[in-house]
C-alpha cells in the first residue's frame, strides 16, 4: 500500500481501493483498467499513468 501511496494523487483510501478491486476483479490488464477503480477518473489517472506498469 505505501508504494501505491507514492503515486501521484493516490492516498491511503486510493490505495486501499486499487487494493480491493484488484482482490475482488484479479490483476490488472492494461493500465487504463485502473479507471475502473472507484475513484479514480481520467484526470487522476492521467497524472499517474507515467509511472504505471501491469504485469
Amino acid at each position: 500500500m505505501e508504494e501505491l501511496e507514492t503515486l501521484p494523487g493516490v492516498g491511503p483510501s486510493t490505495a486501499e481501493a486499487i487494493i480491493n478491486f484488484r482482490e475482488e476483479n484479479g490483476p490488472f490488464k492494461t493500465i487504463e483498467d485502473l479507471m475502473l477503480v472507484p475513484g479514480i477518473k481520467e484526470g487522476r489517472f492521467e497524472r499517474m499513468k507515467d509511472r504505471l506498469r501491469v504485469g
